[in-house]
C-alpha cells in the first residue's frame, strides 16, 4: 500500500486547477493515497484573483474535496527559511500541516529551496513545481 501523501497546494495552484474544466492541476484531486491541503491564506489569495462566478465556482466545488489547515504565521518557518512576508505563511501553514510537499509554481520566491529536503519537527518536507510531483506520481491517478 502506497504511503498516503499529504500535498499543499499553493494559491496559484488552486487558482490554476480551478480556472478551466480540464486543467492537468485537477490531477491532485484524483489521486489514491493523496490529501490535498491548503489554508484560507491561500484560499482568500485565490478567491480575490477568481475571473469569473464560474471561477470561484470550480474553486469552491474544489476546496470542498480539500483539507484546510489554520494560519500560521509566518515566524514559524523552519530555521534558516527567508521568505518575503507574503509567502512566508504559505510554507508555515504546509509544516504546520506535516506536509510531505509544498506544490507552488512561485519560483522566484520558493526556487532556492525547491527539490531540496527540509527537516521540520513533523518530518521532511519538500517544495516541488507541480508538473514534476505530478509525473513522479502518475501511478496515483485514479
Amino acid at each position: 500500500m502506497p504511503e498516503l501523501l499529504r500535498v499543499y497546494l499553493d494559491a496559484n495552484i488552486l487558482f490554476s486547477a480551478s480556472l478551466r474544466e480540464e486543467h492537468k492541476f485537477l490531477q491532485f484531486w484524483r489521486m489514491r493515497d493523496l490529501v490535498p491541503i491548503t489554508s484560507m491564506y491561500a484560499i482568500d489569495e485565490t478567491q480575490r484573483n477568481c475571473v469569473s462566478s464560474v471561477h470561484a465556482a470550480r474553486l469552491a466545488h474544489l476546496l470542498e474535496q480539500t483539507h484546510l489547515v489554520s494560519d500560521i504565521p509566518g515566524a514559524f518557518l523552519p530555521r534558516g527559511i527567508v521568505l518575503p512576508a507574503k509567502d512566508a505563511p504559505v510554507l508555515a501553514a504546509a509544516v504546520f500541516a506535516g506536509a510531505h510537499y509544498l506544490i507552488t509554481g512561485d519560483k522566484h520566491h520558493f526556487g532556492k529551496w525547491m527539490n531540496t529536503p527540509i527537516q521540520t519537527h513533523l518530518g521532511t518536507l519538500l517544495i516541488q513545481e507541480p508538473s514534476p510531483f505530478l509525473a513522479d506520481h502518475k501511478d496515483r491517478l485514479r
